[in-house]
């Protein structure tokens, strides 16, 4: 049925006496609400009746323009969730049919490829096959990531090989993450088949693309991950690196462990603490320094029993480190800082006698004041809008650089709302930076993603190009804005500290 004959379906329904569901009726009138918590009643109430008419109701939200008073970002995303878990195959199939007829939108059209990929169903290949030529980049991307998801595929065979001959025009696609996501797809689709691509993407000349290629053939292909990681270790990218030592820490071999230590070695602090935290918890052992671990190889990394590793604990603090922000130890030289400058930093902390910004600014200073001539560091100021301190990346600290660095901070003041999604991609966009510290007064209010949940489900995507670790640090005594930082933090495997 077309959307505008799903529409009228469900308004002719509500509208007959007698005839209108009025659970239903109550999920429209608290999605057109003011309140986070009412949407969010209004979502679920569309998800318990998980029929067409519900999903007509969120897919009203998922459409809405940022031309209302209603926080209509925030909105959409709640939405968005709520049709993530519909079960019905009709409320599903509206959906698709919204992907396809939806011209106006192309970000509706994304999210809507991004849908069927999360609902796995192969009854939507045809539909995501189309998608991949669709005008819009964002939607070729997630159609082709979607493509992958689809489960047992292979059973329909003819469809199977569209799919795939649909995703092989992308593998030399010029954007970086459009060709990744096609060569992964492939090979989810038939890991026999796409091993060779894979294998050759692994090759890319994006470190990007490599990264997440190591990922995927080291779930793929588990008899070849050791041998991948270890390959990997050599690249001149910190990025496929980093993936090789996690890859690495998942398998119990004695070899596993011999290619952790050599990583040991790594020019990147971040790579050799991830190594590090990876042989504790192995083999149970507190050594920071490689030359302690060769001399523990030497007596017993050969015949080393794993049942005495234990499970992952709290970071194990070198001795030798210089530096913390806001409590958080530094483990990298590539560090960026996101300085929330928004309306509510200008409130006062009840744990500290001065503004939230007067004590961002102050551990800013602190921490670079310890880091002297040892970090390469970006700088971010964001409300609405984010703004670069140094515009072609990353410089090197120095009392010059830090200087200006504070300045910049000073000359900001405190206005507007929190846009964490902008900052988060502006520095993601750096590829050489490997962690992030994300200060903010509270839970984002603007953005194209706002609601944890797809901050940090898109999150995730680029992280597996880009590896960067977000510590996210609450100057809040709100638990529910803590909670929405937390969990970004989570998602990078990152620490969360908050101050009230």
């Amino acid at each position: 049925m077309e959307p505008l004959l799903h529409a009228l379906f469900v308004a002719l329904v509500l509208w007959l006496p007698g005839g209108g569901d009025e659970e239903l009726e109550r999920a429209r009138q608290l999605l057109a609400a003011n309140e986070e918590a009412d949407c969010t009643k209004g979502m679920e109430l569309c998800v318990q009746k998980n029929n067409l008419a519900a999903v007509e109701l969120l897919l009203d939200v998922l459409r809405q323009e940022a031309d209302r008073a209603l926080p209509v970002a925030h909105y959409r995303d709640v939405c968005w969730d709520g049709l993530r878990r519909i079960g019905d195959t009709e409320g599903r199939k509206r959906v698709e049919t919204e992907l396809a007829k939806n011209k106006k939108d192309p970000l509706v059209r994304q999210w809507c490829a991004e849908l069927l990929g999360e609902y796995g169903d192969r009854a939507f290949a045809l539909s995501l096959i189309v998608a991949m030529e669709d005008k819009d980049l964002g939607v070729q991307r997630a159609a082709a990531r979607a493509l992958g998801k689809l489960r047992h595929l292979d059973e329909d065979l003819a469809v199977w090989a569209s799919a795939c001959q649909s995703l092989g025009k992308k593998v030399k696609d010029k954007d970086t993450e459009l060709r990744a996501f096609a060569i992964e797809a492939i090979a989810r689709l038939d890991s026999k088949a796409g091993q060779a691509g894979l294998l050759e993407g692994l090759k890319d000349k994006d470190a990007g693309v490599r990264c997440l290629l190591l990922g995927v053939g080291a779930e793929l292909y588990l008899d070849r991950g050791e041998e991948l990681a270890a390959a990997a270790l050599k690249d001149a990218d910190w990025r496929p690196r980093l993936e090789a030592v996690d890859v690495l820490g998942g398998i119990k071999s004695p070899s596993a462990l011999r290619h952790l230590i050599d990583a040991l070695g790594d020019a990147r602090p971040a790579v050799t603490a991830r190594a590090v935290r990876h042989l504790q918890e192995l083999t149970g052992q507190k050594h920071t320094k490689k030359e302690a671990w060769e001399q523990w190889w030497q007596e017993n990394g050969a015949d080393f029993d794993f049942s005495k590793g234990r499970k992952k604990e709290a970071r194990t603090a070198d001795s030798t480190v210089a530096a913390t922000f806001n409590g958080i130890t530094f483990e990298s030289d590539h560090t960026a800082f996101l300085i929330d400058v928004s309306g509510t930093m200008s409130a006062r902390l009840k744990t500290v006698e001065s503004s939230k910004a007067a004590a961002a600014r102050k551990e800013l200073d602190e921490t670079l004041t310890r880091l002297q001539g040892r970090l390469s560091f970006s700088l971010f100021a964001y409300a609405d809008e984010v703004r670069p301190f140094a515009k072609k990346g990353a410089v090197e600290l120095n009392p010059k650089t830090q200087a200006k660095a504070l300045e910049f901070v000073d000359e900001q003041g405190t206005q507007g709302s929190k846009n964490i999604w902008a900052a988060l991609e502006s520095v993601l966009a750096d590829p050489s930076i490997d962690t992030v510290f994300l200060l903010s007064s509270g839970e984002p209010e603007v953005g194209l993603y706002v609601h944890w949940s797809r901050v940090t489900w898109h999150l995730k995507e680029l992280n597996r190009f880009r590896r960067v670790v977000v510590h996210a640090i609450a100057y809040s005594d709100s638990k529910g804005y803590r909670g929405q930082l937390e969990r970004i933090a989570e998602a990078t495997g990152g620490e969360f500290r908050f101050v009230e």
